[in-house]
């Protein structure tokens, strides 16, 4: 017979989590970094470091969305981004220790985020968008119907 601890997704899931608060800190980090330089030629030289061509759609967006932006405007993301990879990283954490407020935690944290995040797949459908939209619904629903993962000695 193959143990609950064994034969669960719970490490994909910390995975998950660890790698988004990565991402999110490199976000903020990167944002903090560009607020006193000119946000354009920050995009232009991201691109060609990355040989992303100039005629590309996401280049389009990217250099759209730096003209305007503020230095407000980029310290307001990167606070953002910073306090989501907190929240990633918390959930993480717990997760990793089995806790089981951090089921909850994570359930109702990464849960509230979907509707939002099915807005933005109807109102401009992605690839990425869908694909993390359908990573977190079966984080969630995996969270809901394996209470058994976690450490019950840990409620109160």
């Amino acid at each position: 017979m193959i143990s609950v601890r064994r034969s669960s997704l719970l490490p994909w899931i910390v995975a998950f989590k660890a790698v988004k608060a990565v991402l999110l800190t490199a976000l903020g980090s990167a944002l903090l970094f560009a607020i006193h330089r000119d946000p354009v030629d920050l995009v232009v030289q991201l691109a060609q470091a990355v040989h992303l061509s100039h005629t590309s759609r996401l280049f389009e967006r990217m250099l759209r969305f730096a003209a305007h932006t503020t230095a407000k405007g980029e310290m307001v993301a990167a606070l953002t981004a910073f306090g989501y990879a907190v929240l990633m990283a918390t959930e993480g954490v717990g997760l990793y220790l089995r806790r089981s407020w951090a089921r909850w935690f994570t359930i109702g944290a990464t849960g509230s985020l979907m509707p939002i995040e099915l807005y933005e797949i109807l109102r401009e459908p992605r690839v990425l968008r869908v694909l993390v939209f359908v990573l977190n619904f079966a984080v969630v629903l995996y969270l809901w119907r394996r209470p058994e993962v976690f450490d019950e000695s840990d409620r109160v």
